[in-house]
């Protein structure tokens, strides 16, 4: 094959292996709806870009790759099938890439974008050079790709659709198991007997590393027999033990014990008790592959974060500003309680742009009782992706402003449009709050519209 066409190139995972694709010395053309940081990055790199969808646009390449949110009628794959080019799934096409390598694929319902993030930074540090493809852009290597000639692949595995059972793994990380992505999943029993199926995919000859905290996780390690399965958690029934946690303002440390027996201690770089277990999954991965002790160490040291994960912009006009992806009430309530550790004097103020219509009116009132937590919430409208013409009539952002205004929060708000936020936002908050942007649509372009409007009006500006 020499060359590719992505269609839904501007997409994290997408624009991952478009770029691996562009390093692996391949002829790469793509398109997509908007134009981005991806697609501008892989534009310099040497990609053919489309902005939008044309027939005429699919000349002759040797293999045509969709997103799964590109509809089966889109008018180049549609082209494609009529000129008898090969078209296949974004996961189909990783699994391609990754079965040239030992595969390492990290999934889970929280946690699996750090975890691919921290697993990559630790085999980068001990030389491994390993091909990388992560769900948001690393800090360490400033891109959500790396191409490397190393023997390992890591790849964050998306749950959705099941496309994570694609992939041709090696071994394999399960973060933990919560509902979501139930406009596809029946319920929770659906969503574990897929991640069943995903730990029983492993190679033969490898193994999975699982949190033996979380009970879905542990549910589904009673069905499974003959697989190597390490287990990581604070409990004692864990092969591997994370003891001796201790905070520093919401940074923590920790040490990994194997039957009582210290194997490492670990220091890390990026707030809230959460990344523990994302450490210590990745850690206990990369001790099982040949990595000495004190490397993981060293390169757990040297983790800068993912970019809206706890990603701090900086401070403006007295207040600390941060993005974040949460999107899922598990989510938000982790990332505030990491933020009222690192703030405990601070009041917190959320711009929350929910995800999902179908999302939203599931999970609905798990949404209401995280954002009661906040001492200000202000409500975007809700980022539609996937969703039918019936999930979007069934709830809107202003249901979620009427149930928190019915439950006694006076301190919210909901607003459309950037100038509108920036204006509650000046009216509900004073210096003493740290505001922090959450979901995973495009509410970052928000929080930094909100940073432009500061500086404009005379706030200083201090990076973080």
């Amino acid at each position: 094959m020499k060359s590719v066409h992505f269609v839904g190139v501007s997409g994290i995972g997408v624009s991952a292996v478009a770029r691996i694709s562009i390093d692996s010395g391949l002829t790469v053309s793509g398109s997509a709806d908007i134009e981005n940081e991806q697609t501008e990055s892989l534009k310099k790199a040497g990609l053919t870009f489309y902005l939008g969808h044309k027939a005429e646009q699919i000349e002759k390449p040797d293999l045509v790759v969709r997103s799964a949110a590109v509809p089966e009628q889109n008018p180049e794959i549609l082209e494609a099938i009529q000129k008898k080019i090969p078209v296949c799934l974004y996961s189909e096409y990783l699994a391609m890439l990754m079965s040239k390598k030992k595969g390492i694929a990290v999934a889970g319902t929280h946690g699996k974008t750090s975890t691919t993030a921290l697993l990559a930074t630790i085999l980068a540090c001990a030389d491994f050079e390993p091909t990388v493809v992560c769900g948001g852009v690393m800090q360490n290597f400033s891109s959500n790709a790396v191409y490397g000639q190393g023997d390992y692949f890591v790849s964050e595995a998306c749950e959705y659709n099941r496309s994570f059972l694609d992939l041709k793994k090696w071994a394999g990380i399960v973060t933990n198991i919560e509902p979501d992505h139930l406009d596809y999943y029946r319920d929770i029993n659906d969503i574990k007997d897929a991640f069943s199926e995903f730990l029983k995919t492993a190679d033969h000859e490898g193994f999975s590393v699982v949190n033996g905290d979380d009970k879905n996780v542990r549910e589904i390690l009673e069905r499974l027999s003959g697989q190597r399965i390490y287990t990581v958690g604070l409990t004692e029934s864990s092969r591997y033990r994370i003891v001796n946690i201790d905070s520093n303002r919401g940074i923590y440390s920790f040490q990994i014990e194997e039957n009582g027996k210290k194997v490492m201690e670990l220091h890390l770089t990026v707030p809230g008790g959460y990344n523990c277990m994302n450490a210590a999954l990745s850690a206990v991965l990369a001790l099982k592959i040949g990595v000495e002790g004190s490397t993981i160490e060293r390169a757990m040291r040297s983790f800068k974060g993912t970019r809206r994960r706890m990603e701090c912009l900086g401070e403006v006009a007295g207040k600390h500003v941060y993005i974040d992806y949460a999107h899922h009430p598990t989510e938000i309530g982790l990332t505030l309680g990491a933020l009222r550790e690192m703030y405990p004097s601070k009041k917190i103020a959320v711009v929350f742009q929910p995800h999902q219509y179908s999302r939203t009116a599931v999970l609905f009132q798990d949404f209401v009782k995280e954002l009661l937590r906040p001492d200000a919430v202000i409500l975007m409208e809700i980022y539609r992706q996937r969703d039918s013409d019936t999930c979007i009539k069934a709830v809107k952002s202003i249901d979620l402003y009427k149930e928190l205004r019915k439950a006694g929060k006076t301190n919210v708000a909901c607003a459309r449009e950037v100038e509108e936020i920036i204006k509650n936002l000046d009216r509900l908050i004073d210096k003493n709050f740290v505001i922090v942007f959450m979901g995973a649509g495009d509410v970052d372009d928000t929080a930094r519209a909100y940073v432009r409007s500061i500086i404009k009006r005379g706030g200083r500006w201090i990076l973080r």
